[in-house]
Parts: structure tokens; sequence; C-alpha cells
């Protein structure tokens, strides 16, 4: 059994998206397998957009993002669902991010050089990785995806 979090970036939290479906079967489908899931509907939450370094470095983050920070400290598995906006993610779930994502949590908070580099979440795609470089590149498969 693992501890999964969902984090579902619809932005429109009314439903009945293609996107909000699919995290939902997916959550169906764990809790079935007998995993312990638990879900963010990055819609639902009350956050600020974070406008200055100082604001994401410093400001003590809403209480809602502090609940979506414990949930995932306490995930051993992380699907994240989100609908492709101008080619990339809605902004209210890069939004979520730069607010889930600060110095002391996710990063460094030290004056280091390079915060980033010393990435303190430990979350890889261990088996992604390994199938894509040491079973399908290495027989000439490529580019190799995942979704």
């Amino acid at each position: 059994m693992k501890r999964i979090l969902i984090v579902q970036g619809h932005p429109d939290p009314k439903g009945g998206h293609f996107v909000q479906a699919l995290a939902t079967t997916y959550q169906n489908g764990a809790r079935n397998a007998g995993h312990e899931v638990s879900r963010i509907d990055v819609a639902r939450l009350e956050f600020p957009l974070l406008r200055s370094a100082s604001e994401w470095q410093f400001r003590e983050p809403p209480r809602e993002i502090r609940d979506a920070q414990a949930a995932l400290a306490a995930a051993e598995h992380v699907v994240i669902f989100f609908p492709l906006w101008l080619g990339d993610m809605p902004a209210l779930v890069k939004g979520f991010f730069e607010q889930l994502l600060r110095p002391g949590f996710a990063i460094s908070a030290t004056t280091a050089r390079n915060p980033l580099a010393a990435g303190l979440l430990n979350y890889r795609a261990h088996s992604v990785k390994s199938l894509k470089r040491n079973v399908l590149n290495f027989v000439g498969l490529s580019p190799v995806r995942a979704t």
C-alpha cells in the first residue's frame, strides 16, 4: 500500500471536465487497489499569486498551502493532472506550485549560491527513467515520453 497524493489542476471548480474525470478515475482505482489516497483540487483552494521573490522566500504561506505541503510531504507517490492551456499548465496551477514549493520546504532556504541545487523533496521517477534508459533507449527506441 502506498500513500498517493493526487493534484487535480483544472482551474474550473464546477467540474465536468475530462481532466477532472481522469483524476477521479485514478483516485477510485487506487483506492480500490488498497492505497491511501488524498487529493488536492487546486481550483478549490484560496491563495494569492506571489508577486516578488521576497514574498516567495519570506512570506508565510496561507493555511491551505501549508496543508498541501503536509499532504505532499506525507505522500509516497504523486500524480498531477492538468489540461494544457496555450501549450502549458494553467496559470492557477503554476501559481499553486509557486506557493507550494517554497524555500525551506521544497528547496534549501540557505543563502547558498544555488538553493535550487539542494532539493528537499525526494521524488524521482526511478522506474520510468530505468525503463527509458536501460530498456527502450538501449534497443534504439526514441523518443520516449511518459504521460
